[in-house]
This record gives structure tokens, C-alpha cells and sequence, in this order.
């Protein structure tokens, strides 16, 4: 029998053994005074080691392949004309590839991603689902159902190990009130020891700027930029992989106890930061999402990018790492997410990159997405430009982008780890992540602003399906409307009186994206939302039942009362969102009674006429609208009628 898997008192001494030999080890030989306990932050070193196999900075095999050109050429010189010109052809043939070097990378490595390219497969139909997407970016890997820490979760399978994938924050809630930021992977990642296999940790962070670049430079867009300053995200999500690798004397049961294990820790490690192992369905979910498969198209690499969906993506990996010791570096995961792409994918993986290493490393990739080449150039210019200035770089995966396409999901797979037994040249020191900021949370539906001038963001968005509820009449739920097509969302309104929306139609209208509007009663074909291109369904049809139909993620249905009765108040208690106007006193202690606010009711009566109550589990957060000249000129002021 193994020990258990987290024994924390041996876990402490371990980790305060194992610190004292890196420190030492990364010092290249100077000795550091013994560490006290596991909880102090190791010195930070910034020398480097030479890496193994070089001289003199130059690889092993260059100089033996320099020697062999020459030896050929000696041979060939005492052999006659014939051979002579033969072996300096050979010569000239290897020391092209052994010392040409062609946008930072030797003749020999692009020769190697050549042939690799070459050899695998580089297009698939994802029609059949996500689990054909999964089987093209890791062949050979299947998700199944299992109990990790005392719940239902899906593990990841694959020759690499097993994984998990745990969901950070709360993609199910509605109100994004607060900025996480969350501890650095490398902290999280337990110490090397005999008592558990070698662990990997992975960090996925997606976001997607406001306004999108699907809203282009329309109303909606220039409205929202004027309302936030592009300050906020549209989208955002956060993931963490774990991982437990294949090692000798360790059985698949070992690794499961061991994974069950490595994640019950780490949801006490993370605190008050809520965290969530996926299941099975969710975690395909999560990959086909993340590579952004919006179902249009095959899934294809080129030597230049990708191609899922409607979507062109590039991948890029950090070669040098900015001085995290200045403020704006510290903050460059945070900058990434809000270039100028459809969508940023930035993956962080801390841990050795195989069962036998003995290093822990950290690389990070970077993916960018955008509707076609030209504005994915402008994303990447964006990238380059954001590096440049913190004086780091990164190398763009030309012939290994699906690579870079695995590196960011959350499968928790290592890298290409390059010429087994030497360092990778893109592989940063653990210790370097101790200063960077990895905050989730801010991203979603600008509502307005609080008494502090704080924005109120609402999810009106998410993986699951969002029943709204808005009292208040037309202008408001126009104001709505606008605001999430700025985020990139299709807008179809169902209504008894399209006079009153027509005006809004034609002036908030984005080219290639026409609002759509039916009359009650109608049966429409309406395409499925997505995360980067949702659905919005604005129904304004007088009183109706509540929805309790299992609907889509990434669609919000908006219902539009310009009155609260009795029959609305079941509607009102099964919504996920209500929006609440300055209400009349009835209508107030029918809302409160609805949804037991007990004297927050009351407030509903007082607010001024520019205000909403945005109430979400019982919770009531107040917002002034904060209307733009843009929208006061198309709605008009959002009051009641």
C-alpha cells in the first residue's frame, strides 16, 4: 500500500527539503541560509543555469555536425575532383542547416517542425460533436465519467496521465461584483515527492474584449466604448487543469486516488475563490468552446494558423519573460486578454513536462482568434507591440499551431518538450510566476454604474441558459438590446407593437447583422448562441407564463413588462434576472412578496428614474443607467411611460 496522497506534515517538510536544494541549485552552487518552513517564498534567483549538451552557448551536435562537414570535405580533397565536389556539396548542405538562422530559429529546427507537420493529420468535420475535436488536438485521449473529491467528475485519459478540469468563479452567476485574483499555479503545485506521482497544473484563461469586433465600428459598438472606455471584457473564463503523470510503479487506480487527492486539496488551496470539477459533459463542452467551434466548417491547420468555425486563430509562446518587478509587466496576462482579437486564450503550465523530469518549469501560449486574416494581423501586431514594451518576446508556432491549439485547452498536456534531457528554450523558472497577476472576474453586460461609480456588470451570458425579467417598458429594454450587441449578440424581438421598435431596428442595425422581428405566434428557425456570438430574444408580447423549458447555454430570452400584476409573479420567481424600474407601490409588494426581498421592496418605489434594481438570488444591487449621447439620441431618455 502507498501512502496517502497529501500527508501535510510530510508534505511541509518535504517542500521545506526540496526549497533549500533548488535555492541552492538556481544559485548555480552558492549555498542560502536553511529554509524555516514551507510557507516562506524562496529567494529569487535570477541567475541561470548553463543549459546541458552546449558550449560556449552553441549545441553539442552543431559542433559535431561542423566537424563532419569539414571531415567530408578533408576526405573528398584526397579523393579527386569528383568526390571533392560531391562532399562540398554535402558540407555546404550541413552547415546551412546547422548555422542558418531564420526568424530566431536554427535551419535544423524548422526542418524538424517540417517534417512533423508533414506527417500528421491536419483537417477534421467536427459535425459529429466535440469528441472529434478532442480525438484531432490530442489523438488517442477520452474523457470519462468519475468521483474526484466526493463528486461527479470527469478525468481526462491519455498516455500522458490523467486530468481534471476545474471551472474557477462562478460561470452560473449573474453578477460579476468582484476581481479575483488568483494565487500562482506554482504555488499551488505540490513539492516532489515519493508519495504521490509527478503532478502538472495548468491555468486557462479566455477573455474576449468590449465591444466585440463582430459589433465592427456600428452604433452599438461606439455607444458601449463611450460607456466603458474599453476597460471591461465582454467574456471571460477561467480554468484549471490538474494533472497526475505516468511513472513507473504507479497503476491507473494509484493515479486516480492520487488525482482525487491532488484536486481536494487544491479546492481548500483556493479559498474563497469558488471552484468546480467538471463533468463529463461539461469538460467536452469546455474544449469545443474554448477552441471556439461554432459547428460552421471543418477544423484545419495551415503552417500560418488555424481555422475552427468561422474563426482564423495563431498561437504564440513567451521566449523571454518581461521584469515582473515592474508594475505593467505584472499585469500582462490581464493586458493579453483585452487585445483587439475576438477572443485571447492565454494558458499557463507549471510542472515538470515528463514523469522523469526533475525541473519545474513554467511555459506560457498564447492563442489569438479573429473573423479573418487581416484583423487577426492587427491582434497580432497588438501582441508583438504589448511585448515589445515590457521588453519580452514570443516565438508565433508557425507549422506547430495545433500544438499551440492543445497547449491552451484545458487538457493539462505538456508542451512539445523539445530534444529530450535539455531545457526548452521557451521554458521559464518556476519562481518567475510569484509576481504576475491572474485576476478573473469584471467581464459581462455593462448595466451602469453604483453609487461609487463602480460599473455594474451582469452575465447576462453564460454556458446555461438566462431567464430575464425586465419591468420597465420599451426604451429600457432597448437600451439592453444595444448594449449586448456591442458584446457581439444577435438580437430577435418578438413583439405585439413593432411601430414602437422599428426606429431602434433601423438605426442600431450592424451591417451583416440585422436585428430580427416577428410577430407573436410565429415559429422562427433561430440558430444557437455561442460564447463569442450569443443570442438575445427580447419577447415583448404582454403578460406570459414562466419558461420552464430546458434552453441553450449562450441565449438570454429578455421579457418586457411595462406593468407588474399578479400574473406576472410566477414569471418573476422562476426568472434568473430581474431589472426593476421605479415601481409604484403594488407592484413593489408584489415584486417583494415574488421574491421574499422583505424591506428592499420598499427601495424599489424611491429610486430615481435613470435607475434599475438589478436582483439576482435575492440579492438587489442599484445602478444609474449612465445612458451615452449615442443611445439618448436613438432611445430617448429609458424612463417609464
Amino acid at each position: 500500500m502507498r501512502p496517502a496522497p497529501y500527508d501535510e506534515s510530510a508534505q511541509a517538510a518535504d517542500q521545506g527539503k526540496a526549497g533549500a536544494t533548488v535555492t541552492a541549485d538556481l544559485a548555480g552552487g552558492r549555498n542560502f541560509p536553511e529554509l524555516s518552513g514551507a510557507g516562506e517564498r524562496l529567494p529569487k534567483v535570477r541567475a541561470q543555469r548553463v543549459p546541458h549538451g552546449r558550449l560556449f552557448g552553441i549545441r553539442t551536435g552543431q559542433w559535431v555536425s561542423t566537424q563532419v562537414a569539414a571531415v567530408a570535405l578533408l576526405i573528398g580533397a584526397v579523393n579527386g575532383p569528383l568526390v571533392l565536389a560531391a562532399a562540398a556539396v554535402l558540407a555546404i548542405v550541413l552547415l546551412a542547416v546547422t548555422w542558418l538562422r531564420l526568424r530566431g530559429r536554427w535551419a535544423f529546427e524548422w526542418l524538424g517542425t517540417g517534417l512533423r507537420f508533414a506527417a500528421r493529420r491536419h483537417a477534421v468535420s467536427v459535425a459529429d460533436g466535440p469528441a472529434v475535436l478532442l480525438a484531432f488536438v490530442a489523438p488517442g485521449t477520452r474523457i470519462e465519467q468519475t468521483e474526484l473529491a466526493g463528486d461527479p467528475a470527469a478525468v481526462i485519459v491519455d498516455g500522458h496521465g490523467l486530468a481534471a478540469v476545474l471551472e474557477l468563479g462562478d460561470p452560473s452567476g449573474l453578477l460579476a461584483e468582484e476581481v479575483v485574483t488568483l494565487p500562482s499555479p506554482a504555488r499551488l503545485l505540490p513539492p516532489a515527492g515519493a508519495e504521490h506521482p509527478p503532478c502538472r497544473l495548468q491555468l486557462v484563461l479566455v477573455g474576449a474584449p468590449a465591444p466585440s469586433l463582430r459589433a465592427g465600428g456600428g452604433t452599438p459598438a461606439n455607444s458601449y466604448r463611450q460607456l466603458t472606455d474599453g476597460r471591461l471584457l465582454g467574456h471571460g473564463r477561467a480554468l484549471l487543469a490538474v494533472r497526475v503523470l505516468r511513472a513507473d510503479g504507479w497503476s491507473e487506480d494509484d493515479l486516480r486516488r492520487a488525482l482525487s487527492g491532488l484536486v481536494r486539496k487544491l479546492l481548500r488551496r483556493l479559498g474563497p475563490t469558488p471552484a468546480r470539477p467538471l463533468g463529463e459533459a461539461a469538460a467536452l463542452r469546455v474544449v469545443s468552446e474554448l477552441a471556439h467551434d461554432d459547428g460552421i466548417g471543418p477544423a484545419q491547420e495551415t503552417w500560418p494558423g488555424l481555422r475552427v468555425g468561422s474563426l482564423t486563430q495563431a498561437t504564440f509562446r513567451l521566449r523571454r519573460w518581461p521584469d515582473l518587478r515592474i508594475e505593467t509587466s505584472r499585469r500582462l496576462v490581464s493586458r493579453m486578454l483585452t487585445l483587439p482579437a475576438a477572443a485571447t486564450t492565454v494558458a499557463l503550465g507549471v510542472g515538470p513536462r515528463s514523469a522523469t523530469g526533475t525541473d519545474t518549469a513554467i511555459d506560457l501560449t498564447v492563442r489569438l482568434a479573429a473573423p479573418d486574416s487581416a484583423a487577426l494581423s492587427v491582434a497580432t501586431q497588438a501582441l508583438r507591440k504589448l511585448l515589445a514594451d515590457e521588453r519580452a518576446t514570443a516565438r508565433r508556432l508557425d507549422g506547430e499551431h495545433l500544438d499551440g491549439l492543445t497547449a491552451t485547452l484545458p487538457l493539462g498536456i505538456p508542451a512539445n518538450p523539445g530534444v529530450p534531457g535539455r531545457p526548452h528554450p521557451e521554458v521559464a523558472r518556476a519562481d518567475l510566476l510569484d509576481d504576475l497577476q491572474l485576476p478573473i472576474g469584471n467581464a459581462g453586460l455593462m448595466v451602469g454604474n453604483n453609487r461609487r461609480g463602480e460599473p455594474v456588470i451582469a452575465r447576462l451570458f453564460r454556458p446555461e441558459q438566462t431567464r430575464a425579467l425586465l419591468v420597465g417598458g420599451v426604451p429600457c429594454a432597448q437600451l439592453v438590446a444595444l448594449r449586448a450587441m456591442a458584446l457581439g449578440a444577435r438580437v430577435v424581438v418578438q413583439t405585439a407593437r413593432p411601430q414602437a421598435w422599428e426606429p431602434f431596428v433601423r438605426g442600431a442595425a450592424v451591417p451583416g447583422e440585422a436585428i430580427a422581428v416577428i410577430p407573436p405566434g410565429r415559429a422562427v428557425e433561430i440558430p444557437p448562441g455561442s460564447a463569442l456570438h450569443p443570442l438575445l430574444v427580447v419577447v415583448d408580447i404582454g403578460p406570459v407564463g414562466a419558461d420552464t423549458r430546458p434552453g441553450a447555454g449562450w441565449q438570454a430570452t429578455l421579457v418586457v413588462r411595462d406593468d407588474f400584476s399578479p400574473a406576472d409573479a410566477d414569471a418573476a420567481s422562476r426568472a434568473d434576472l430581474l431589472l426593476v424600474q421605479p415601481l409604484r407601490q403594488e407592484e413593489a409588494a408584489l415584486v417583494g412578496a415574488a421574491l421574499g426581498l422583505g424591506e428592499a421592496a420598499k427601495w424599489l418605489t424611491q429610486i430615481r428614474t435613470d435607475m434599475v434594481g438589478v436582483i439576482n438570488r435575492r440579492s438587489v444591487r442599484w445602478a444609474v443607467l449612465s445612458q451615452t449621447p449615442i443611445e439618448a439620441q436613438l432611445i430617448g431618455p429609458p424612463v417609464r411611460g
